[in-house]
């Protein structure tokens, strides 16, 4: 009873974690001095996280503001983002073409990512 119960147990665990892991999606995107990473909904309606990755390691970022362009020219949305030292950055989706522009804050600085 007890191997029964720790197999159920087990199963259970295994499951939970697998719709878990399926619930989110992951969408990278490649430029010349770093990637971002956006991770969606299930439903890959809403992004829920973006990270910045440099030098080899992913850095989550906060999600500060958003704006929907679904029904403009270009299309996709745009995300202000704020990095662990206070700079923002606008993640710029341009549905119409499957890629990212990051403009720095100032917009001084234009980085255009395609997707991995």
């Amino acid at each position: 009873m007890k191997t029964l119960f720790s197999f159920m147990f087990a199963a259970t665990l295994f499951f939970a974690i697998q719709s878990e892991a399926a619930a989110q999606k992951y969408f990278t995107y490649d430029g010349d001095t770093f990637s971002v990473q956006l991770k969606t909904n299930s439903a890959n309606t809403q992004v829920m996280e973006i990270y910045f990755s440099s030098e080899g390691e992913w850095h989550k970022f906060d999600i500060v503001d958003y704006h929907d362009l679904t029904d403009t020219r270009k299309g996709g949305f745009v995300y202000t983002v704020k990095d662990g030292k206070g700079h923002r950055y606008e993640v710029d989706y341009r549905s119409y073409a499957d890629y990212v522009v990051v403009h720095n804050s100032d917009y001084t600085s234009e980085w255009r990512l395609n997707r991995r």
